[in-house]
């Protein structure tokens, strides 16, 4: 039997509502279950494929590893936006939270013990992948609960602003671990996880998802839902109404499919990066400077979104920040050629430069998104858009081990540049996505799309 739905008025008294975020105990617990959830998965992401080239001193099969994982976190998003719709948001994000620490925990032990070899490491990669698209939608449609709407676009760029930090400080973290023992940085991934979880019983809010007027409310028992049918039947049918609000969205469509794009190639441009200086010999602790150098571009971008992301419309800051990107991407190949000692350096400017916009394009987007979609629809539209843009993803790391090994360096990097520069094209052509407005418009803009039209004084949404 499903849980009882979560009544439609908002989870927050309004007295905490207008309080600044800070001073808001769930948000703030939210904020630290969220917060030390990626912090491990950013352990995880830069140690994986370290490891697997450690295990296997093959690009290839690294390539290979990071791919199948990817994979079944694509193949476990849409079920994870179903169970975001129907159930306590807070259990499943303590679940989350303690199956990510049993699976990175397995990862340290095994590794430790020299039973860990690739079959294994790809076992165990597929089984962290999948926990995290089936579980990772509930932290994001949370949110709503616990913050009212007009703060949504500051809690967005608050996001940014903390993601930034965590790329800053995980790559070196991860690499000064992995200098310690490759088992190291999988333990402190499990420790962040269980800190995850432990955080997430404090919010004291109501994290069931909310009646509104989306459609099929959540909390139905599935079977109910479709008489005569199959719970799994009844379930594709719920998962089924994510990827119709959103593909009926001519506002969203366009962000999807850029997204996937661009998603895809700076992807394999990072990772080509990080095969190339393991195979040149660099050290854990040096290829973890990486990742900081996205940090500090980031964590600069992110002090600057607010501002940004209030001056200048949603679309237009979109398109600048996806042609910075790209043109990021498109220098790297030039970057590696250079002679040393200022080949690295070059190579962690040009990256920084090209994350500066990042944050700022993803609190405009996602905000509009999250003002956009009901309550009750927002973890399968979540899941709907996630799988979208990150359905090319498991490409990436084989376009880099597979490229480097067929391309050299400079090659498999132009081949990501190439893919960058199409998504770059993509949106500066897309008028559904130029006629996204500012914060202060959303939610007119929003509701004009919903019913069907576009706000007076917007460009007509076009088809992607």
């Amino acid at each position: 039997m499903s849980p009882r739905p979560a009544p439609a008025a908002p989870a927050a008294d309004p007295s905490a509502a207008a309080r600044p975020l800070l001073r808001q105990p769930a948000y703030l617990w939210w904020l630290a279950s969220d917060t030390s959830s990626a912090f491990g998965l950013a352990l995880q992401s830069f140690a994986v494929p370290l490891l697997a080239l450690y295990l296997t001193d093959s690009p290839a099969q690294a390539g290979l590893i990071a791919a199948i994982g990817q994979v079944g976190r694509v193949l476990a998003i849409v079920p994870g936006g179903v169970l975001a719709d129907r159930h306590d948001r807070r259990r499943l994000m303590v679940v989350g939270g303690i199956l990510g620490a049993l699976l990175a925990g397995a990862v340290a032990g095994f590794h430790a013990a020299g039973l860990l070899g690739f079959w294994l490491l790809t076992a165990l990669n597929l089984l962290i992948n999948m926990r995290q698209g089936l579980l990772g939608a509930a932290g994001n449609a949370a949110l709503k609960n616990v913050v009212d709407e007009a703060r949504l676009g500051s809690a967005l760029a608050a996001n940014q602003g903390r993601d930034a930090a965590i790329a800053l400080s995980g790559g070196p973290a991860g690499g000064l671990l992995m200098a310690l023992g490759q088992a190291f940085p999988f333990a402190a991934s499990a420790l962040a996880h269980l800190t995850s979880a432990l955080a997430a019983l404090c919010i004291r809010a109501d994290l069931r998802p909310r009646t509104d007027d989306a459609g099929a409310g959540p909390g139905r028992d599935p079977a109910a839902a479709l008489p005569g049918t199959g719970v799994v039947r009844a379930y594709l049918h719920e998962a089924r109404q994510g990827f119709v609000w959103l593909l009926r969205r001519g506002d969203l469509r366009g962000v999807a499919i850029v997204s996937t794009v661009i998603n895809l190639g700076f992807n394999a441009g990072i990772t080509t990066i990080v095969f190339g200086l393991q195979q040149g010999g660099r050290s854990p602790a040096t290829i973890g400077w990486v990742s900081a150098a996205i940090g500090v571009g980031m964590l600069t971008g992110a002090v600057a979104a607010p501002a940004l992301v209030r001056r200048f419309r949603t679309g237009r800051l979109a398109a600048a920040g996806l042609v910075l990107a790209s043109l990021s991407i498109a220098a790297t190949p030039f970057a590696v050629t250079l002679p040393e000692p200022a080949s690295v350096p070059v190579l962690l400017g040009v990256l920084a430069a090209g994350t500066f916009g990042i944050p700022a394009v993803n609190a405009g987007l996602l905000g509009y998104f999250m003002a956009a979609v009901p309550s009750s629809l927002m973890g399968r539209a979540s899941s709907a858009l996630d799988l979208m843009a990150m359905g090319a993803i498991p490409f990436a790391p084989l376009i880099a081990g597979f490229g480097y090994a067929a391309l050299g360096w400079s090659g498999a990097l132009l081949v990501s540049a190439g893919i960058c520069a199409a998504a770059a094209l993509m949106a500066l052509g897309n008028r559904g996505l130029r006629s996204l407005p500012g914060p202060a418009r959303w939610g007119e803009h929003a509701a004009a799309m919903s019913a069907g039209s576009a706000p007076a004084g917007s460009a007509p949404a076009g088809r992607p």
